[in-house]
């Protein structure tokens, strides 16, 4: 009968009720420990424990009490007693907080011990923390890496110039894939006249594997006039061996863009920086190098109407040959001093000849 008793007390007919409560007061206490701040949970470990063994003594104390001094009842096929104080004694108010407190104390203890000496509250949104941590860093390195890989990436459904443009480039100089590459800048011309000098000198290097140099050249010529593409006459002028059939391209294509300062002057010819060879006279040299400096004088002042970078897809990757220009004007004048000297001594040594 006493173990009747201690599971009354422990377990009544409403038991799973006060296991509900109970939870939720430890859940409750939990998450207020960790609003708090409280620095060691065990610190609500402990009142709601003492609390709990205070009350279940008080219980069975009753419950004990009643038993003794109640006289025996007469017991149902069950084997309970109808009536019995001592039975009745386990309902009391005392009884239903301490069940309460103790299954509270149980589940304060089940989430101690999950929080690993914090709150189970702070615990679960530590490991939640870091799951959004990793979350953000592989967002982040893949952010990195779709950076470092965005320039590599092809336009899948390319419409504008610099789309076609952009996907020859890295089909020429990333992937390596001379066919894609050319493809792309026929459908680009076939398109557009973007007017592009790094555009017209990709057409012009990714055509050399599949046309012979002159069938190149010439149906660069055919597109920069159909087209009225400036750019790609001058880079057809510019691969023009004799300059003689050169300069002519220089001026349909300073017809079509009269801001072109490569039209009037083009500075990546290497050829027109020539001086005339040995025994030449002072007068020839001089006037080819006023003629020089002339042209980069023009080439710096058309230069100045617009940004040269204006004529690339990509001027990051070009020189710099506004500053080019000045200085080998700079240097011809002084080449020009040079002879200007040098033509002043043959005169004096002429006339001294002749006296």
């Amino acid at each position: 009968m006493n173990g009747e008793l201690i599971r009354r007390v422990l377990w009544p007919e409403r038991g799973p009720l006060f296991l509900i409560i109970g939870g939720i007061v430890s859940m409750v206490s939990d998450f207020a420990s960790f609003l708090g701040n409280i620095a060691s949970p065990q610190v609500l470990l402990w009142p709601a424990a003492g609390l709990a063994a205070l009350l279940a003594w008080f219980c069975i104390s009753r419950v004990f009490a009643a038993k003794k001094n109640a006289p025996a009842a007469p017991a149902d096929e069950g084997g309970d007693a109808h009536g019995d104080p001592a039975i009745a004694a386990t309902t009391c108010r005392e009884c239903d907080v301490f069940r309460i407190l103790l299954f509270a104390t149980i589940g304060i203890i089940t989430l101690v011990i999950a929080g690993q000496g914090a709150t189970a509250t702070e615990r679960i949104g530590a490991q939640l923390g870091l799951i959004q941590q990793d979350v953000a860093a592989i967002r982040e390195d893949t952010s990195a890496i779709r950076d470092v890989t965005s320039s590599g990436e092809l336009v899948r459904n390319p419409r504008t110039a610099e789309d076609y443009f952009r996907n020859a480039w890295i089909y020429q100089m990333m992937r390596r894939d001379a066919d894609q590459a050319w493809a792309s800048m026929q459908d680009l011309y076939r398109r557009h006249a973007p007017n592009k000098l790094d555009a017209a000198e990709l057409y012009l290097n990714t055509g050399r594997a599949h046309l012979s140099r002159d069938a190149l050249l010439a149906e660069m010529v055919r597109i920069g006039r159909e087209r009225r593409d400036a750019s790609m006459l001058v880079i057809a002028a510019r691969n023009t061996l004799d300059f003689a059939q050169a300069q002519p391209l220089y001026a349909e294509a300073r017809a079509l863009d009269a801001d072109l300062p490569f039209a009037y002057w083009d500075v990546a010819r290497t050829d027109l920086l020539n001086l005339p060879g040995p025994g030449s006279s002072a007068e020839v040299t001089l006037e080819r190098i006023r003629v020089i400096i002339a042209g980069m004088d023009q080439f710096g002042e058309v230069a100045s109407r617009k940004p040269l970078a204006s004529y690339f897809y990509l001027p990051q990757y070009q020189a710099d040959y506004e500053a080019m220009a000045r200085t080998m004007a700079q240097t011809y004048r002084g080449h020009e001093e040079t002879w200007l000297s040098i033509q002043r001594q043959q005169q004096q040594l002429e006339q001294m000849r002749r006296r």
